[in-house]
């Protein structure tokens, strides 16, 4: 297994030709924040095979992938049916969401979900349960979108990682891209607990 991956390869992802544009919100660091804690983690585990893999899927999210989520169209669907089109206000709920899972991958923690959640409380009841369901609808879109690209990945590489011909490359491919996959999901659980508690209040 290789160790941590050093802070030259922990930049999270941006757009090719222009600085990502961050929307900022009080319960979720930004993009350029959570490159920073990324680096900083993978300093402070280096040589800890045990984060190695995580820390690697957490360096694959970043502003492009919000980009590439609001593009697509089973996405867009749920948008303009929940938000009547509003762009702006659904790539907002994306990329937060989508920053969440970073730093919840970072930290290997998942009760930041639950506390961003808890903010539905303050509205209104009416106006929380449609906030509420819309923005899950919108961000469990997004995730399953993005889990796709890594569930194909770990399919093609499964039946090989085991086999003599699989190299040390392929398996940590398989094994960051399968860190994704799980996280994902276990953030759309956790995401979807919140979500039936804060419905049912």
């Amino acid at each position: 297994m290789a160790e941590a991956a050093p802070a030259s390869g922990a930049a999270l992802r941006q757009f090719p030709d222009a600085p990502a544009k961050i929307i900022e919100h009080d319960d979720v660091l930004g993009w350029a924040q959570l490159e920073s804690k990324l680096i900083a983690a993978c300093a402070t585990n280096a040589g800890d095979s045990s984060v190695n893999a995580r820390f690697k899927a957490v360096a694959l999210l970043g502003a492009t992938t919000t980009y590439e989520a609001v593009n697509e169209l089973s996405v867009v669907e749920v948008y303009t049916q929940v938000y009547e089109g509003d762009l702006t206000t659904c790539s907002t709920i994306i990329d937060v969401h989508l920053r969440i899972l970073a730093e919840s991958m970072i930290d290997g923690d998942w009760e930041r979900v639950g506390n961003c959640y808890k903010k539905f409380h303050d509205l209104p009841p009416q106006l929380k349960r449609q906030s509420l369901l819309a923005t899950a609808a919108v961000a469990e879109a997004a995730l399953l979108f993005t889990k796709e690209e890594y569930e194909y990945t770990v399919a093609l590489l499964q039946d090989i990682y085991d086999s003599p011909e699989a190299t040390e490359e392929l398996k940590e491919e398989y094994e960051v891209n399968l860190e994704m996959v799980r996280s994902i999901e276990r953030f759309i659980e956790e995401m979807s607990k919140n979500k039936d508690e804060r419905d049912r209040a």
